[in-house]
């Protein structure tokens, strides 16, 4: 019996990881300064089009926070809970960011493959 081992993931350099840090920190900017400077980046890159999409996903939960805006208490505390939920995702991909980590946040993930984040 042969034991199959796991797929290893390829090595990240710290240059990497600093920019792949920097892609989801700073957000859309962040994600910008990344593809421009740092072309040859694989994980940089990654992290670049996960932060274009959680971006996006802000944008919708602003409009959605709007909209909930005009309903007392339950859409307050809806906006409340979105909004934690908004805060704990990016806190989570600032550490995982930092670990040689090819993190795949729902819905988040979704959105990036549809900007093409496969193709990297």
């Amino acid at each position: 019996m042969s034991q199959q081992q796991a797929p290893t993931q390829p090595s990240v350099s710290d240059d990497e990881k600093l920019w792949g840090l920097l892609a989801w920190l700073l957000s859309i900017i962040g994600a910008i300064l990344a593809l421009a400077l740092k072309p040859g980046y694989r994980y940089a890159k990654y992290w670049a089009y996960l932060s274009i999409a959680f971006f996006i996903v802000i944008i919708i939960a602003a409009i959605i926070n709007t909209i909930l805006s005009l309903i007392p208490i339950i859409g307050w505390i809806l906006i409340v809970l979105i909004n934690l939920g908004l805060a704990i995702i990016w806190i989570i991909g600032i550490l995982k960011s930092l670990q040689p980590n090819w993190w795949k946040p729902p819905i988040v993930y979704d959105l990036a493959k549809a900007l093409g984040i496969e193709r990297i």
